[in-house]
């Protein structure tokens, strides 16, 4: 919202002039974080954010908060690899102590990378600036995601079988058949901690940040990434169909967030997902 004549208006509640449903608070100089998700009080009754009362809603972070990503992942990867190496140095010959290791140094960059940027451009609290939260009806829309999901990435997955673009992402499943305990870390991870931190990074983090500048495009953006960061070395042009249908999944997730204003109903979808696919890989599921 621009003020075109005259001084600027005094500290209150005014329509978000990103363009979003809710209103935002004017300190008299700037637009502060602070935003709700309905209409401003009465002429008369405007208080600061922090005299009233707190209410579980997400506030928008600035766009620029995106690029704390990039230094997150990068952090996230190193971390990985350094971890990799004391796990060579105290489990020789252990792959799934490889893989949970990789894992947790990768979903420290995540979550560290969203924990700084709510500290610095938001709010402080994970639950109101990224809807990290769960609720007991996400125990039904959360099924109704990952079936969604499922069929998202089994048309696309169908649409470039048999083509030289079509590929998997699944080696570190298939890696351990015949490893209880590599199975049983692999399904943990899929199932529990990459739907947690996934989640909360690339549905919480980058699509509340992209939104105060893309609007709901930020659901699609965001899902680009995601789709990218699932992109595997070696496996050359197979990477066309994991990309895609890893960003197909990202528009699912991505939409159920935005609609519900929290990642609980995803958490859950991501986690089933992934489980269904980790037991049917291993030979559970036929």
């Amino acid at each position: 919202m621009a003020w075109v004549t005259g001084s600027p208006p005094p500290p209150g509640w005014y329509p978000d002039p990103s363009g979003q449903p809710g209103t935002r608070w004017w300190d008299g100089v700037t637009w502060t974080p602070s935003l709700l998700p309905y209409a401003p009080p009465p002429v008369g009754l405007d208080v600061a954010p922090e005299q009233r009362p707190i209410r579980p809603t997400q506030a928008t972070l600035p766009a620029r908060a995106a690029w704390l990503g990039l230094a997150g992942v990068l952090v996230g990867f190193v971390l990985g690899g350094v971890l990799q190496v004391v796990g060579a140095v105290f489990f020789p010959g252990s792959t799934a102590a490889d893989i949970l290791l990789s894992e947790i140094g990768l979903w420290t960059g995540l979550g560290g990378t969203c924990v700084v940027a709510s500290r610095r451009y938001g709010t402080g609290s994970l639950v109101r600036d990224f809807g990290w939260r769960l609720r007991a009806i996400d125990l039904a829309w959360g099924p109704l995601a990952a079936l969604a999901c499922l069929f998202t990435a089994g048309f696309i997955g169908a649409a470039f079988q048999g083509t030289r673009f079509s590929g998997s992402n699944t080696d570190i499943i298939t890696s351990q058949r015949g490893n209880t305990l590599g199975v049983a870390v692999v399904t943990v991870i899929a199932a529990m901690g990459a739907p947690v931190f996934e989640e909360l990074f690339f549905r919480g983090f980058l699509r509340v940040s992209l939104a105060s500048r893309l609007g709901v495009g930020a659901v699609w953006a965001q899902a680009v990434l995601f789709g990218f960061a699932h992109y595997q070395f070696g496996l050359g042009l197979g990477n066309v169909s994991v990309v895609t249908a890893t960003a197909g999944i990202g528009v699912v997730l991505g939409y159920t967030a935005h609609l519900a204003r929290r990642l609980g109903p995803g958490m859950i979808a991501h986690g089933m997902f992934n489980l269904f696919v980790t037991l049917t890989i291993i030979g559970v599921i036929r």
